[in-house]
């Protein structure tokens, strides 16, 4: 009988120390605050937690300061694709605007060609190039029909062509300047030179200018363009000087001269009526 009286009582004990300790911690707290100073179990709890925090923060630290370059490191993989990626686009608008630059030149050449001659050249396609085995000639697609006739000026953007030789109804042949044929009185273009001489084709891919005097001042590097003699307007390129020497009677002076025009890559021409 005393042991089940008792039974309920002794469950209240630990509860009774609890609150019998709760309130002692309490009343020490609050003594240990009105003097502005920690209580011992406060002291005690703050300095086993201490160690821990002070650890955990020291790791975090040397990670960051090791390991931090590696989230960083995929910011700055994704920045450097991302430019990457810009620097393409604009590479690629750059290549654009150098086009339309060139397109641009192209067609201000050749509307210069246009306006500075009456009647209105033509335009023509080559459609066959080189059909003569013994001349070097070619034949375009525009004739008689369009008011071509013999001896009118072949020219491109680039320079001179050749001039008209053969005409029909809707073709015409025309002899080249690397045919032997194909003379042109020419001079050349720098100021304080008046050097003037015939340029003649060699079926080679340069031309020959000769009848240069001996003391003719023209130098490898030299412009050549048309001196305006004939059926050839002034002005028309025709190449740079490549080498100059004395010919074989040492009285006269031969420059060898690269044309401006790819007489073997020839497409359209523009025919000076």
């Amino acid at each position: 009988m005393t042991a089940g009286r008792t039974g309920p009582v002794l469950r209240y004990i630990p509860f009774v120390l609890l609150l019998i300790a709760g309130t002692l911690l309490g009343i020490i707290h609050d003594r240990a605050a009105r003097v502005g100073k920690l209580d011992p179990i406060s002291s005690l709890v703050r300095t086993m937690f201490a160690f821990p925090a002070t650890a955990v923060s020291s790791t975090t630290r040397w990670f960051n300061r090791e390991l931090g370059w590696i989230p960083h490191g995929y910011a700055l993989e994704a920045e450097n694709r991302s430019l990457r990626t810009r620097i393409s686009a604009l590479e690629m608008d750059n290549a654009n605007l150098r086009n339309q630059a060139l397109l641009g030149q192209r067609l201000a050449a050749d509307l210069g060609i246009v306006q500075s001659h009456s009647p209105k050249p033509v335009v023509a396609r080559v459609v066959a190039l080189l059909p003569d085995p013994y001349f070097e000639t070619v034949v375009i697609n525009r004739g008689s029909s369009s008011g071509i006739k013999v001896h009118d000026v072949v020219v491109t953007p680039a320079g001179l062509v050749g001039q008209v030789y053969v005409v029909n109804t809707s073709t015409a042949g025309v002899v080249l300047l690397t045919d032997q044929n194909g003379m042109v009185s020419a001079r050349v273009e720098r100021g304080n030179s008046r050097a003037v001489g015939i340029c003649r084709g060699n079926y080679t891919s340069n031309i020959i200018m000769n009848d240069l005097s001996a003391e003719a001042d023209v130098k490898a590097g030299d412009r050549i363009v048309t001196a305006g003699y004939g059926v050839f307007p002034p002005g028309i390129p025709i190449g740079s000087v490549v080498s100059v020497s004395l010919d074989q009677g040492q009285m006269n002076k031969v420059a060898i001269v690269k044309p401006f025009v790819h007489f073997n890559a020839l497409d359209e021409v523009i025919v000076l009526r």
